[in-house]
C-alpha cells in the first residue's frame, strides 16, 4: 500500500550511510505569528562518533543564520536503524461503532528497568523504519500483525499528519510518522523473529477511549506521551471527542464547528465498518515466557559520549522475578540505550482568554540535532519551554513558580534512551503588546505541532492541558458548553 502525503509515506528509505552526511548545508523556513525571521540557513557537520553500533552516538557542530545573525550549537545525538518510527493508531468498533484503542502488551525495555521502572508495560502498535525498501505505511502494517495480530479493515488506512514529529529531539534525530486504522484481530502475533520480542508475551489489549487516555496520563503505558499524541491524532481524524463519547458528525452544532488541527478533512468512518463484538482478551499461556517480568544483565560495558552522557552496551536475558527468585531465560540479546544525568521537562505557560480559552505560549528555538534526521524536519520550531531537570536534585526546586503537574512523567523513547518528559502546567497573566504574539490557542498549538513545529511531547502537553481545563480544541470551546449544544 503507498500513501501520498506530506511526508511522502510511500518513499523507500535511504541507505544509512546517505541519512547521516558528514557535512550539510539546508536552507528552511520557519513562520511565526509575532513577526520572527522566516528566512534560515543551516550549516551542520559530524565532529566524531564515540559510539559505533546498533545504536549510533554523533557529536556535531551546527550552525544556525537567520538575518545574518549565526547562533552556533555543539552537542550530540543518538539514532538507530532507520532512524524513524511508523506508529499506528489501531482501533476496534464496537456495536455502536464507537472505537475502542488497541494497544500491545509486552513491551519489555532494559532503559526502564534501570531506572526501577517496570520492564515490561503495554505500549503502542510502531516499528522501526530498518527494512530497506520498506514505506513507513508498510512498516505500520507488518508491525500491526507482527504485534497485535491485526489487518486493516479495507479503506481506513491514513496518514495523520504532513510532517514526522520528533520524539527527543535535543538528544535524538528520532521521529514518529502516525497513521489510524480501523483494526480486526484475525489471528494470533508472531512478533519479530528475534529474542527481544516475546512472543507469548505480546498481543493486543483493548480498552475504551477515556481508560486508555487516562492509562497514558497516569504512566501506565510505555512512551505514553507519544501514545497521547498518537490517539488523540486518530480520535480527531475520525471526528470522534473522548470527552463527551460522541461522534460530532451526528450532532449538527458541533460538527460546524469542529476541526482537525492540521489532519485534513474530517472522515466518518463508520461508513466503512460493520457493528462488531470486543474480542475478548487472548488467553494467557502457561509458559515461562508468558509470566517475564525482569531481566538479567549478562555483561555491560558504558562508554561515555559526552559530559554526563554515556552509552549503555549491554548483553540481556529476559527473566522471570517470583518472589525474589529470579529466573533467566534462554536466548541472549543485545541492549543498547543512551543514559543521561538529567530529564527533561515541558512547560505550558497559559493564559486564558475570555474569546479564545486557554492561550499557550510558544517561542521560536533550535533544535539543532534534527540538521541529521531524513525528511528534513525543521531545525528552527515553536515550542513551548522545554527545560532540563536534574535527576540528583528534587524536581520541585527546579520548576518555575506556580507549575503544576499534568499527570505522570512518559518516558521519552525507551529504546533509545532513559530520557523522562514531566509535564506541567503554569497559568500567567495576560501578555503585554510586545509578547502577545507568542501566544496562540490551544487549537492552533496542537496545529503547529501537527505541521512540523513541537514535538510528539508537546502535542502531548497540549492534549493533557486541554484535558486539565476541561476545553476541547477542535470545537474552540469547554466541554461544559460541548454538552450545551448536544443538549446534555
Amino acid at each position: 500500500m503507498t500513501i501520498s502525503s506530506g511526508f511522502n509515506a510511500s518513499q523507500p528509505l535511504r541507505s544509512l550511510s546517505s541519512q547521516t552526511p558528514l557535512a550539510t548545508v539546508r536552507p528552511t523556513s520557519t513562520s511565526t505569528p509575532n513577526g520572527a525571521p522566516t528566512n534560515t540557513r543551516v550549516e551542520a557537520s559530524i565532529t566524531d562518533v564515540p559510539f559505533d553500533g546498533f545504536l549510533k552516538y554523533k557529536n556535531y557542530d551546527v550552525g544556525v543564520t537567520t538575518d545574518g545573525v549565526t547562533q552556533n550549537f555543539k552537542g550530540g545525538f543518538v539514532y538507530g536503524p532507520g532512524h524513524h518510527i511508523a506508529a499506528i493508531a489501531a482501533m476496534v468498533f464496537d456495536e455502536q461503532l464507537n472505537p475502542h484503542p488497541i494497544l500491545k502488551t509486552g513491551d519489555t525495555r532494559l532503559s526502564r528497568a534501570n531506572r526501577d521502572k517496570p520492564y515490561v508495560q503495554d505500549g503502542f502498535v510502531a516499528g522501526r523504519m530498518d527494512h530497506a525498501g520498506a514505506s513507513s505505511s508498510q512498516i505500520a502494517l507488518s508491525e500491526l500483525a507482527e504485534e497485535v495480530g491485526g489487518e486493516v479493515v479495507s479503506g481506513t488506512f491514513r496518514p495523520l499528519g504532513t510532517a514526522v514529529s520528533p520524539t527527543m529531539p535535543n538528544e535524538s534525530t528520532e521521529s514518529d510518522a502516525y497513521f489510524v486504522a480501523a483494526v480486526k484481530i484475525s489471528g494470533n502475533p508472531y512478533g519479530d523473529g528475534g529474542s527481544m520480542e516475546v512472543t507469548d508475551l505480546i498481543g493486543p489489549k483493548i480498552m475504551t477511549p477515556l481508560d486508555a487516555i487516562a492509562a497514558t496520563d497516569r504512566g501506565e503505558v510505555s512512551e505514553s506521551s507519544r501514545t497521547r499524541t498518537l490517539f488523540g491524532r486518530g480520535f480527531d481524524s475520525i471526528g470522534f471527542a473522548p470527552q463527551l463519547g460522541a461522534y460530532v458528525h451526528d450532532h449538527p452544532q458541533l460538527a460546524a464547528k469542529f476541526d482537525t488541527l492540521g489532519l485534513g478533512e474530517v472522515i466518518d468512518i463508520r461508513g466503512q465498518l460493520q457493528p462488531s463484538e470486543i474480542p475478548l482478551p487472548r488467553p494467557r499461556a502457561e509458559t515461562l515466557e508468558a509470566m517475564v517480568n525482569d531481566v538479567v544483565t549478562s555483561s555491560r560495558k558504558d562508554v561515555t559520549v559526552s559530559s554526563g552522557s554515556l552509552m549503555v552496551d549491554a548483553r540481556t536475558h529476559h527473566a522471570v522475578n517470583k518472589n525474589g527468585v529470579i529466573t533467566a531465560l534462554e536466548g541472549e540479546f543485545k541492549n543498547q540505550y543512551l543514559h543521561l544525568d538529567y530529564d527533561r521537562a515541558k512547560v505550558g505557560s497559559y493564559y486564558i482568554d475570555a474569546e479564545r480559552g486557554p492561550m499557550l505560549a510558544m517561542t521560536t528555538q533550535a533544535r539543532p540535532a534534527l540538521a541529521f534526521a531524513p525528511w528534513s524536519p525543521k531545525v528552527m520550531r515553536r515550542d513551548v519551554a522545554d527545560i532540563k531537570i536534574s535527576r540528583d536534585q528534587d524536581i520541585s526546586g527546579q520548576l518555575p513558580e506556580g507549575a503544576r503537574s499534568l499527570g505522570s512523567p512518559s518516558g521519552a523513547s525507551a529504546g533509545q534512551s532513559d530520557l523522562y518528559y514531566h509535564f506541567l502546567a503554569q497559568e500567567v497573566a495576560p501578555p503585554t503588546a510586545e509578547t502577545a504574539g507568542d501566544y496562540v490557542s490551544l487549537g492552533e498549538a496542537l496545529t503547529l505541532c501537527r505541521q512540523g513545529d513541537g514535538d510528539a511531547q508537546t502535542e502531548a502537553l497540549c492534549e493533557r492541558l486541554a484535558d486539565d481545563l476541561g476545553w476541547i480544541p477542535n470545537l474552540g470551546m469547554s466541554v461544559d458548553q460541548a454538552r450545551a449544544l448536544m443538549g446534555k
